[in-house]
């Protein structure tokens, strides 16, 4: 046992140990502090013993191998925003970027509003993860989350710059709808975050009367 402690991991092992914390705080078994301070501990240890005392509160010892070893399954090609390391990067530099409609959100996003916006709507979006971790970085565009009712979005973790930061959404959420949260620093431009308005509600009817469907700009 001591030997398989002293085992080097690599991104594989530390994602698995990442994505077993963010379980334990969406059921409410870790504060969203203490899964920040987890997360850090995770990503920069270096054998499998550096993870067993982040999880040794969460997941019991005969199970604590399953919450660091990953599942092979052959070679499996991951999209873009599966893991902390390799988050889905939206940029909009001369045009905005936008998502809405029945997208697909992933638990990891990358924003960055270059010099243009960028909107995600996720009203109509399959979300099965209860916690979304999305990281900005600010630029001179904003960035503008429009979220159902019952989710949460917690925006205490971003540093303000000059732009400015406003959310009517509440930081948690509603049972087991997901939270949102949002990490990083704004520039020029802010971070504004709420429900949808009468102009989201007229944007998403007139689109579900020309036949639904995802709506990707950029």
């Amino acid at each position: 046992m001591k030997q398989s402690r002293q085992l080097r991991i690599g991104h594989a092992e530390r994602d698995r140990a990442v994505e077993t914390l963010r379980e334990a705080a969406g059921d409410g078994r870790l504060t969203l502090d203490e899964l920040d301070e987890r997360i850090t501990a995770a990503l920069s240890a270096r054998t499998r013993g550096d993870l067993e005392p982040l999880l040794a509160d969460l997941v019991p010892a005969e199970s604590m191998l399953e919450a660091i070893v990953p599942v092979t399954e052959g070679v499996r090609i991951r999209e873009p925003g599966a893991t902390w390391q390799d988050p889905l990067v939206l940029t909009a530099r001369w045009e905005d970027v936008v998502r809405a409609g029945p997208w697909a959100v992933p638990p990891f996003l990358e924003l960055n509003p270059v010099a243009s916006n960028v909107k995600l709507n996720f009203v109509d979006a399959r979300a099965p993860h209860e916690i979304i971790d999305i990281h900005l970085i600010g630029g001179a565009g904003d960035a503008v989350l429009i979220v159902p009712e019952g989710w949460g979005v917690d925006i205490q973790r971003v540093q303000k710059g000059m732009g400015s930061l406003r959310s009517s959404v509440s930081p948690k959420p509603v049972g087991r709808f997901p939270l949102v949260i949002v990490r990083g620093k704004t520039s020029i431009g802010g971070l504004k975050v709420r429900h949808p308005n009468r102009f989201d509600t007229w944007q998403r009817d007139r689109r579900l009367a020309q036949g639904g469907g995802i709506y990707a700009k950029n």
